[in-house]
């Protein structure tokens, strides 16, 4: 019975993990649209949210983030930003409460991309429930406008069978664009999948699915304040 029961499970999450023909796109995403107003052709920063320098965040108990930037990076192309992103190997990591935490992934990230000439930023956000800051990153595109890049990586342990589930037929990266606007939910799309910065795109791709893979266990928060260092 429990063979019978774990086939039927493997099954059906394929089915809704794998339909045939799903487009890149999202069924329903044209059905669904916020306000032009919501969100800009060319996306820029919060007014009053840059900084510069190491931001007043741990990485992990009594390790503060340390940012290491190059006088000679620059900003890119969203092209070429996604592929230096892919190759990557940030988010390959595991997520350790206490030990390897977003600020880690967040910090690891930025110093890479400066390291290979790429201006990155970090991201702190702040949610309105209280809840943990999360920390991800930013780079201003020189197509897109301003781009959020979440690669933090999966846990280490899952915590029941269903993340067991979906982590075993869901083995890519966790490379992701973020969508963060003030006073709306927290979203991200896989890198590969993700075709505008633009929160209405979001907004209309959370709308036409059951749920975003990346939070099938739990809800994002809605973004109280936006914090970027460079």
């Amino acid at each position: 019975m429990a063979v019978l029961v774990l086939a039927l499970a493997v099954v059906g999450y394929l089915l809704y993990r794998f339909s045939f023909g799903d487009p890149l796109v999202p069924v329903g995403y044209e059905s669904y649209q916020e306000p032009a107003a919501a969100s800009e052709p060319y996306v820029t920063a919060p007014p009053g949210s840059q900084y510069s320098g190491n931001p007043p965040y741990v990485k992990r108990p009594g390790k503060y983030i340390y940012l290491i930037n190059n006088a000679d990076a620059g900003n890119v192309s969203f092209e070429a930003l996604k592929a230096f992103i892919i190759s990557d190997q940030t988010d390959r990591d595991l997520y350790i409460p206490g030990m390897r935490m977003c600020g880690s992934f967040a910090e690891t990230l930025h110093n890479n991309a400066e390291r290979a000439g790429i201006r990155a930023a970090m991201v702190i956000l702040q949610f309105e429930d209280g809840s943990v800051p999360h920390a991800l990153n930013a780079f201003e595109t020189t197509d897109m406008g301003l781009v959020y890049i979440d690669c933090t990586g999966a846990r280490r342990s899952p915590a029941d069978f269903e993340e067991w589930l979906y982590k075993l037929f869901y083995v890519v990266g966790q490379d992701r664009m973020a969508y963060v606007m003030k006073g709306k939910e927290y979203g991200t799309i896989l890198i590969e999948d993700a075709e505008s910065n633009q929160y209405s795109y979001y907004a209309g791709y959370s709308k036409s699915r059951i749920e975003d893979e990346h939070f099938f266990f739990e809800r994002p928060g809605i973004v109280k304040s936006i914090t970027i260092y460079w």
